[in-house]
């Protein structure tokens, strides 16, 4: 009797671990950027590279280029970078408001239109925005994507309207892989 329940337990452990292991994943992988008061994760579009370690040098959270081409030579970039709340940047709009008013001070050339907004892969919406410096033939989308204490910045950068349209996909791509990570003990 003690080897038939020993036999049933066995082909029960073994059904859960075959229909455990036979799952697909749900395709979370990426990477994850801890720093203070945020943590999230990116996964990067096919076809681009991720460079933390640039990233760091330029004090960005993340840069990406085409594979094949590098930070300083790609014609088309991305990157993420976080804006902290203050009391002067308190809230999404005021960050927002803050990088349109520094931006357009560069330039009476450039222009900074609305955009639909994009959602991330917890569903947050993120206000996106298309600036266009004038002065430097530059065009970039960015979303900003609003956190509690922090305000995380998603940008797609070129100065080839034609590479900055090609690459619109691959941004929404991107930033539809942006969710809120919540490490199990506080960064």
């Amino acid at each position: 009797m003690k080897s038939f329940r020993s036999t049933i337990l066995l082909l029960i452990l073994l059904g859960i671990s075959v229909s455990v292991f036979g799952q697909k994943t749900d395709g979370t992988d990426g990477t994850i950027f801890v720093g203070h008061n945020f943590s999230f994760a990116l996964k990067e579009p096919v076809g681009w590279v991720m460079d933390s370690e640039v990233a760091r040098s330029q004090g960005l959270q993340a840069v990406l280029y085409p594979t094949g081409s590098s930070w300083k030579q790609a014609v088309v970039v991305m990157y993420a970078r976080v804006i902290h709340k203050d009391e002067k940047q308190a809230t999404i709009e005021k960050v927002i408001s803050e990088d349109i008013d520094d931006f357009l001070r560069l330039s009476k050339e450039s222009t900074v239109v609305d955009s639909p907004s994009l959602e991330t892969r917890d569903k947050k919406k993120g206000i996106s925005k298309v600036f266009y410096d004038g002065a430097n033939k530059n065009y970039e989308c960015v979303t900003f994507i609003d956190e509690p204490k922090v305000v995380v910045i998603i940008a797609l950068s070129s100065r080839d309207k034609n590479e900055y349209e090609k690459s619109l996909p691959a941004f929404k791509t991107l930033v539809s892989s942006y969710f809120l990570f919540t490490p199990l003990v506080a960064p």
